[in-house]
């Protein structure tokens, strides 16, 4: 068989299943297992088997970023799996964000929530400033701890198992001692959890529920960590978009002027501030 009637049979299989990006995952799918696609390429049997497995895992709503076990993030490669949030092209606007004020200001930062590390890792790669990256689940951190050496970060990230409001994680960081504080926390609310997507239901609960509102995060990330940021050092957290106002009125709170970034969808994706 040949790639470009694989493709197809890829296609017609994801497409039966309700994917709406059957093309884009099958041709995915393919390059994955064979590399660069060639319509006319033959497959060998291994390679056909290999390729039909990972679409019958896909066709039954395993996300695909689970099914290779890594997913490309800002140009770099991320391990992903079971137990992990799947980084999102969304979030490089985060770390768009925060490179251009580091790369100004300087100094070190945090990465709370940290999960795969693609945040903290990506934005210390960019800009050579130093990182306290902390996630409480085991199952994340082994793949935080994992991506730091995959990325070459060993030097720039610090990595810290435990939950970012307990007061031994809290006494790690000095107070006005950071640059900017970056942060994608859990942030669906009750009634989203009930209506997630199939594929997404693979991701870990406690990274994604923010409590009934989805603000639970947020209130208590402001509150605690306003005093480890100098001044004039980035608040900056990623939001659900319909959160805007509400995230925004709580950073007010505590005596910020934030600004909503919206994403490349025109929907609210980034609160953030400078102190």
């Amino acid at each position: 068989m040949v790639i470009s009637d694989l493709k197809k049979q890829i296609e017609q299989m994801l497409l039966d299943s309700g994917n709406e990006d059957f093309q884009f995952e099958a041709r995915e799918i393919i390059r994955e297992v064979v590399g660069r696609c060639y319509d006319d390429k033959s497959l060998t049997d291994t390679e056909y088997e290999k390729c039909m497995q990972m679409a019958q895992r896909r066709a039954k709503g395993e996300p695909l970023q689970y099914i290779f076990g890594h997913w490309e993030f800002y140009g770099y490669d991320f391990l992903v799996g079971e137990g992990v949030l799947i980084p999102r092209s969304e979030t490089e606007l985060l770390c768009e964000k925060a490179i251009e004020h580091l790369k100004k200001s300087g100094g070190g930062f945090a990465d709370l929530c940290a999960g795969s590390g693609c945040i903290g890792i990506t934005v210390a790669r960019q800009t050579g400033e130093k990182c306290i990256s902390v996630e409480l689940s085991e199952k994340a951190f082994s793949y935080l701890e994992r991506n730091i050496t995959l990325n070459n970060a060993e030097r720039l990230i610090t990595a810290v198992k435990g939950d970012i409001f307990d007061k031994s994680v809290i006494e790690k960081i000095a107070d006005d001692s950071l640059s900017a504080i970056l942060s994608n926390p859990p942030y669906v609310n009750k009634r989203d959890m009930e209506k997630l997507q199939a594929e997404v239901r693979y991701e870990p609960e406690t990274a994604l529920f923010g409590g009934d509102d989805g603000l639970d995060y947020y209130r208590r990330i402001f509150k605690t960590y306003d005093k480890k940021l100098k001044k004039g050092g980035l608040f900056a957290v990623e939001i659900g978009e319909e959160q805007g106002r509400a995230v925004s009125l709580l950073m007010e709170e505590i005596g910020y002027n934030p600004i909503i970034i919206k994403d490349y969808s025109g929907l609210d994706r980034i609160v953030m501030a400078v102190k």
